[in-house]
């Protein structure tokens, strides 16, 4: 029995992270919402449950990334484009969970639920602005983290090579 080569794996889990990350924005994003605010019981509950849910998924994202990154560098041929892009992900979630969303809890604090606020309230146009920004900022991570998967960001170039080369190996000792 053949082992499978470490380079081959850790490909295989940089393929895994990057799925899992695509999947947490997608769903937190995209899916999730809409339900929440269809079924919970207030704008005011979907909004605190969704909120939740983006904590959870932008520190995942980032812990992902940093494993992301881990495995990088034992493949040791990743491109800097890729690299690049890994760190903007990162980044990204870092700013929605410490930048962004402190700021929308402050303004909810402030302003108590706000959809029970008139619409030309400045606390609600501020609440409104933050949470496009979030949303941009959503949006932009999940086209980084399609672009890593889609681009093969999780090959490590040798894996395909060495997987080839046993092949042709194992070919070459059977015509012996």
């Amino acid at each position: 029995m053949k082992q499978i080569p470490m380079q081959c794996v850790r490909a295989g889990a940089v393929r895994v992270l990057l799925a899992l990350i695509l999947g947490l924005l997608v769903v937190s994003g995209y899916v999730a919402p809409p339900i929440l605010f269809a079924k919970a019981a207030s704008t005011h509950e979907a909004g605190r449950l969704a909120g939740e849910i983006f904590h959870v998924v932008n520190l995942g994202i980032i812990f992902m990334a940093v494993a992301v990154a881990a495995f990088w560098l034992r493949m040791r041929q990743v491109s800097r484009l890729n690299w690049g892009v890994l760190i903007v992900l990162a980044a990204l979630a870092g700013i929605n969970e410490f930048g962004v969303a402190p700021i929308l809890a402050e303004l909810k604090l402030a302003a108590g639920p706000i959809d029970q606020l008139a619409d030309g309230d400045p606390l609600k146009a501020r609440f409104g602005m933050w949470h496009g920004v979030s949303a941009v900022i959503h949006l932009i991570s999940t086209l980084l983290a399609l672009f890593l998967l889609l681009a093969g960001a999780h090959r490590g170039g040798r894996c395909d090579a060495q997987r080839q080369l046993g092949e042709q190996g194992e070919q070459g000792e059977q015509e012996s």
